[in-house]
């Protein structure tokens, strides 16, 4: 139970930062309105987003497959 609340409190967190990057964009962009500006800002969180999360499964993809044929990573 402890690890999903970390992982709930990891989430706001990752949400509150969303919302300050969106309000950033929007005030950043002053040449559109504030709503439409806000877009963009929310559109690049949610790709660093992306791009960190799957490199964080894709390497512990890698970490499993090492685990399980050790033998194989030493002669490639």
């Amino acid at each position: 139970m402890r690890k999903i609340g970390v992982f709930v409190f990891a989430g706001v967190i990752a949400a509150m930062i969303g919302m300050f990057i969106a309000d950033m964009a929007g005030d950043f962009f002053n040449g559109m309105d504030y709503g439409s500006a806000a877009v963009p800002g929310m559109c690049m969180y949610l790709c660093v987003v992306v791009v960190t999360c799957t490199g964080i499964i894709v390497s512990k993809l890698e970490e499993k497959k090492q685990a399980e044929n050790p033998e194989e990573t030493k002669n490639p």
